[in-house]
């Protein structure tokens, strides 16, 4: 039920952070692992997967890597749209206008192009799962970009669902709550806020997302679409007795 054992799965996003992690994770499980990134870095060819460099954001890179992919190792069981960027942001009157295009085509178009291409390249009964976040849901000042990118990228993954159902082919998206990767380190902001909100008392690492993804590509959720599933150690459950008093001791 959980076997995904010589199953071809494509990762956007591979080259660092929870991309970096997935693709070790399913490598280590015996699938054929296409991986796919901006820049194809050491620490991805070292696991010995299929890497592919693209731009998930044009069309024709990422329609490539696709063909590529799908040349060399066969149709696709799973894809994962992970990739995705944070941009320094401020308060919206003096926001970039630049640097909204930017996130929205890496967060929000690479999901789509993803999609749009996978279907042609997956097996009927094949997976999509989709790298939103918990910031959708609960957001922050100077958020805004990317709390509507990936608040776009949970009703993609909706849409795309009911589109899809009848092909066999499902959809689902994960939403992290804050994550030790290089976009976030131990010292940072969020990091030491998910120490006071969330349940477990700690950011998560990315090992921690791993169950999800697996979960969601695997015949264990073959009844399962259109979801969004949390991986955030509690914090959207509400704040325990702990935090508050860590928040207002000060």
């Amino acid at each position: 039920m959980f076997n995904l054992s010589s199953k071809h799965i494509l990762i956007t996003g591979a080259g660092s952070g929870i991309g970096l992690s997935l693709a070790s994770h399913f490598k280590k499980i015996g699938c054929i692992v296409s991986a796919v990134d901006l820049k194809v870095t050491d620490e991805l060819l070292a696991l010995n997967v299929n890497c592919f460099s693209a731009d998930v954001s044009d069309p024709d890179s990422l329609f490539s890597a696709f063909e590529s992919a799908c040349h060399k190792n066969g149709k696709l069981d799973g894809l994962i749209n992970n990739a995705g960027i944070a941009i320094p942001e401020g308060p919206i009157e003096h926001s970039d206008i630049s640097l909204l295009g930017k996130a929205l085509d890496v967060n929000v178009k690479g999901v789509y192009l993803g999609i749009k291409y996978a279907v042609q390249f997956l097996n009927e009964g094949g997976s999509i799962v989709n790298t939103a976040s918990l910031a959708a849901y609960l957001t922050l000042p100077e958020y805004s970009i990317y709390s509507m990118s990936k608040a776009s990228v949970i009703q993609l993954t909706k849409n795309a669902a009911l589109q899809l159902g009848s092909r066999n082919i499902r959809v689902n998206s994960v939403s992290p709550g804050t994550v030790l990767t290089p976009m976030e380190p131990i010292d940072g902001v969020e990091a030491a806020l998910a120490k006071n909100t969330t349940a477990l008392a700690r950011p998560a690492q990315v090992e921690d997302l791993l169950g999800a993804y697996h979960f969601l590509l695997s015949d264990a959720s073959k009844y399962i679409t259109g979801i969004d599933v949390k991986v955030d150690g509690g914090w959207s459950a509400g704040i325990t007795y702990a935090g508050i008093e860590k928040l207002t001791s000060s």
